[in-house]
């Protein structure tokens, strides 16, 4: 077991803000699941931090140093307000894009939860990508992190501009409620697609909608407004995949 200086426990403190997390490259994660799943993706575990030193056989994470801290520190680390027994630190640094066959681009998704849902469930479907607008929230937010329960490390993340989109030679199928058709009826396209989703409150810029070689949208009922994006990408993914 190492000993956490004071120093390093206060830029550890730090990256609880956005500004350091990018400065750094670094973040915490916390949870024993979550962590065994970054680390089962490949991903290396610079430090592990555990106030039960008893409780997790950390020789299991090779490479890492290891430091038993109080629970008054893993408050201080972690962002949740009852934070489990163990946390992590790790690179805030994404795969480059490959493969064209599948994408999606998200425009402005503020909610870090729907922004974690979605890369999750991208990574479960075998997604070629995701490319994420300028405004949308920090790919790295612990929110989003764990909603994706460490999916952003494994699936190809990129954040590019629409100027990036309009470069792109794939069928672009932007999800929208105007002037569009049901998602059930369309035939799948041939080659390489984008499929776009934009926020709740806002939906795709108008910008981006015509830029789209088709509009779709999911059927609901009229009782009710809208259907959360994180649900209705699911929904289109799977769609898509199956056609």
């Amino acid at each position: 077991m190492n000993e956490l200086s004071k120093n390093h426990f206060k830029e550890l403190i730090k990256l609880k803000q956005k500004k350091f997390r990018e400065s750094a490259g670094e973040l915490i994660v916390e949870g024993y699941r979550l962590i065994e799943q970054i680390f089962t993706n490949g991903i290396e575990l610079k430090d592990i931090f555990v106030t039960d030193p008893d409780k997790y056989d950390c020789r299991l994470f090779t490479n890492s140093r290891i430091y038993n801290i109080e629970p008054w520190q893993m408050e201080k680390l972690c962002s949740t307000k009852h934070p489990q027994d163990i946390a992590a630190l790790v690179e805030t640094k994404t795969k480059p894009i490959k493969g064209k066959g599948f994408l999606i681009y998200l425009d402005n998704i503020s909610e870090p939860g729907n922004l974690g849902t979605i890369v999750r469930t991208a990574s479960a479907a075998g997604i070629s990508g995701i490319v994420l607008s300028t405004d949308c929230c920090e790919i790295f937010n612990p929110k989003v992190i764990r909603a994706s329960m460490g999916s952003v490390f494994s699936i190809p993340i990129e954040i590019h501009d629409i100027n990036w989109l309009k470069k792109q030679n794939s069928t672009i199928i932007v999800t929208t409620l105007y002037e569009s058709q049901n998602l059930f009826e369309l035939k799948k396209p041939e080659g390489n697609i984008i499929l776009v989703l934009g926020s709740e409150a806002f939906g795709v810029k108008r910008e981006i909608m015509e830029l789209a070689d088709f509009r779709v949208k999911i059927p609901i009922s009229k009782e009710v407004e809208s259907m959360n994006v994180a649900i209705a990408a699911g929904i289109a993914i799977y769609h898509l995949i199956k056609k």
